[in-house]
């Protein structure tokens, strides 16, 4: 493997690292498993220390036959964009925090890599779901968006 300079790693980190930013996370912890998925990062200023992320799901029959979830998600039909291949639902109920530093070290160990940008609709749909919400805090919601 190539090594490749600490100085390049975090000037592309920082380069790509920015509201919209789709990542695929390489063993990401769940309760009772671990898994690869799709983070969409969601702070305004990704400069934070902290950075709050929505997760996806491509098991979209559950969530889209169930009523009450319909205004927590949003839809990414498939091959819409080249990172999601299949049909995939983006839960916009509780956003997860994870620290730019721990991003950093996946990315410089090569177990994150920066998919993309959530294109303007979709993303558009995120932060009009993020701002309307009763599940997420006004607190964590001007940490998301800084001031406005």
């Amino acid at each position: 493997m190539i090594k490749v300079p600490e100085s390049l790693l975090d000037e592309t980190f920082d380069e790509q690292i920015c509201q919209g930013t789709v990542v695929y996370y390489v063993g990401y912890q769940f309760d009772t498993e671990i898994k690869n998925k799709f983070l969409i990062l969601l702070n305004h200023d990704c400069s934070q220390s902290e950075i709050y992320y929505f997760l996806t799901t491509s098991q979209t029959k559950f969530y889209e036959s169930t009523r009450k979830f319909k205004n927590y998600f949003v839809s990414v039909p498939e091959n819409t964009v080249s990172f999601f291949s299949r049909p995939t639902l983006i839960d916009c109920r509780y956003p997860a925090l994870v620290g730019r530093d721990k991003l950093r070290e996946k990315y410089g160990n090569r177990e994150l890599r920066f998919e993309g940008t959530l294109p303007e609709p979709f993303m558009t749909k995120v932060i009009d779901i993020v701002k309307a919400s009763s599940l997420i805090a006004e607190r964590t919601k001007k940490l998301i968006f800084g001031v406005e």
